[in-house]
């Protein structure tokens, strides 16, 4: 591993601090005790900063994707580990759902949950010019922080730090949410309001009135049946807004690499909503430690009368309540309606970007930061005006459309 220390940089390390830098699969599987020993002192361990998730993530990416895993010692004392790696990274730059330019920028990219060792105030200023460093060569453009807590030292000292032209501006802060789960169905259920209550029962009974005996959910975890839950879910997926967005689950290389990871380490569970033979909502969770996490859901629009997004959603609940290794279930990250209607705990997030000291990086952080003002501008007189939800619907209505007409 590179060892790095500069005389006369204002950024150099006191005595007795060092950083270590892991850029091949090789260096990492050498660190692999400190990485699992630093992980499994989390009070709060995401599956994204686990060492095997971490690389079927590059095995998947090997083209695009280069590891770099940064180690910062104290008096040779492991003291935190920063996970990121190396892309070319197309910063999308867009006006409302509008791509105006995707801008090619060689990326840091820190993975969430990715800083370990639950750093204080005296180290996270070196984690934030540790990795400000990097920017100094041409061989870095951006780091980019995927989605921090807004109430920690990381996210306060990324947005102080750097100088005017690098700091990223109008971070998009969004809620993020969980909901415990219960002991079984109808405490959920007691959970809600009446009116709530009332009306998720009702989508089953109707479901189950003009499908009885044609409804099942299939929970797929096992690797030997990767190939079916691929291929269902990616069919459902194609006809989403999700997937006219390019956020779709997709069925190649780099899903099946990771869901085959998962499926050995026993986090995957694919559940998939079948109205007779036909395939018609999926939801993918992953499971780590006591935690279930959303990583992508869809249904066929043309069962969304009926409401089948809701009802895979209440029969996974249903099946959750029998398992005792699960506490708490993680809508993932953005905002939603139905997140809001079940969650009962929920924080707010930011990804920062800090961009490199040079001409073209400052350019695009320019262009950027006057269209993110622009968008700034018209969030505001949408909430105001009352237009938001409604542009939201007739925007996925046409992608719908549009990914039905293919």
């Amino acid at each position: 591993m590179k060892k790095h220390s500069r005389k006369n940089d204002k950024t150099k390390l006191p005595d007795g601090w060092k950083f270590s830098i892991a850029t091949s699969v090789e260096e990492i599987e050498a660190i692999r005790p400190i990485w699992e020993e630093m992980q499994g002192k989390e009070s709060s361990p995401a599956i994204n900063a686990d060492i095997d998730r971490y690389l079927s993530v590059v095995e998947a990416m090997k083209e695009t994707v280069q590891p770099y895993v940064m180690i910062l010692f104290h008096n040779d004392n492991p003291t935190a580990m920063i996970i990121a790696w190396l892309e070319m990274h197309r910063l999308r730059i867009k006006l409302g759902y509008k791509t105006l330019l995707s801008p090619k920028l060689k990326c840091l990219t820190v993975v969430y949950g990715g800083i370990l060792g639950e750093p204080n105030s005296d180290v996270c200023p070196f984690i934030i010019r540790g990795l400000m460093k990097q920017l100094q060569s041409r061989k870095v453009s951006m780091i980019y922080f995927n989605h921090l807590k807004t109430n920690s030292l990381i996210y306060t000292l990324s947005r102080k730090l750097p100088g005017i032209l690098s700091k990223g501006y109008f971070p998009e802060i969004e809620n993020h949410f969980s909901m415990s789960v219960p002991e079984n169905l109808e405490q959920f259920y007691k959970a809600r309001s009446h009116k709530h209550r009332a009306r998720l029962k009702r989508y089953i009974r109707k479901l189950e009135k003009e499908y009885p005996n044609g409804i099942k959910m299939v929970t797929y975890s096992q690797e030997a049946d990767l190939d079916k839950a691929i291929k269902a879910a990616s069919r459902i997926s194609r006809s989403t807004y999700q997937f006219g967005l390019g956020y779709g689950f997709t069925d190649d290389s780099k899903t099946r690499c990771l869901l085959t990871t998962a499926a050995k380490q026993g986090w995957l569970r694919i559940y998939i909503l079948y109205i007779g033979e036909e395939p018609c909502a999926f939801q993918n969770w992953l499971q780590y430690e006591k935690v279930y996490i959303g990583h992508g859901k869809g249904f066929d629009p043309k069962w969304g009368k009926w409401r089948i997004g809701t009802i895979l959603f209440l029969k996974a609940v249903e099946h959750l309540c029998t398992d005792p290794t699960v506490e708490v279930i993680d809508f993932g990250f953005g905002d939603a309606e139905y997140k809001r209607s079940y969650a009962d705990v929920n924080w707010q997030e930011a990804s920062v970007r800090i961009f490199a000291p040079h001409f073209y990086p400052i350019c695009t952080n320019m262009l950027r930061t006057c269209v993110a003002a622009m968008n700034s501008a018209l969030r505001y007189t949408a909430d105001k005006s009352g237009l938001k939800n409604r542009i939201k619907r007739l925007w996925r209505n046409r992608l719908e459309n549009k990914n039905s007409e293919k």
